[in-house]
């Protein structure tokens, strides 16, 4: 860990947090994120506008992230069940939210998606909602055949006999990491 992380808060923003121009509410001393990806997802005028005045005013930083780090994020998806639930640009949040963990930042995920904040509390980050209350507990989910109940796989159809699979809450453990306000 380098001198000029430690000590770091970097606030990971989804989606919600830009829509509501989260990055702006934020004290000027932390490192406020997101990826290319989740930028792709703003397309209203007003919240493009917001995006822009942020940006221009260094109150946000678009941050890419390499294959390495999208490969791991993936392997956390996977092993919390949470892959299916996740779209491209969640992945690259989680990735990010790793990329700053390895630096020894606090990490503060803003988000609404119950799916990224199950992630984020997984690895023991901060957590808060922008409009809904933040998860108290991390599960870990397993598909499960409704018909002949074989465990495993993904969504979709059963190996075994063909029937739909559906996710199931297999592990939950405590959560004492998240905070609700700033």
């Amino acid at each position: 860990m380098s001198s000029e992380s430690a000590g770091c808060v970097a606030y990971v923003l989804d989606a919600a947090a830009l829509f509501a121009s989260y990055q702006l509410m934020l004290p000027p001393n932390v490192k406020v994120v997101t990826t290319p990806e989740v930028m792709e997802e703003v397309k209203d005028e007003v919240s493009r506008e917001s995006l822009e005045l942020s940006l221009s005013a260094g109150k946000l930083d678009v941050v890419e992230v390499g294959e390495a780090l999208i490969d791991e994020a993936l392997k956390v998806a996977v092993d919390l069940g949470e892959l299916s639930r996740l779209s491209k640009a969640d992945l690259s949040l989680v990735a990010l939210m790793i990329k700053y963990m390895r630096e020894g930042c606090s990490v503060v995920v803003v988000s609404d998606d119950y799916s990224i904040q199950n992630v984020a509390a997984y690895l023991n980050l901060y957590l808060l909602g922008v409009k809904r209350k933040v998860i108290e507990r991390v599960v870990k989910y397993i598909w499960v055949c409704e018909g002949c109940g074989f465990r495993g796989g993904s969504s979709g159809l059963c190996p075994v006999c063909g029937t739909r699979m559906v996710r199931k809450p297999l592990k939950v453990r405590g959560f004492e990491g998240f905070t609700t306000k700033l």
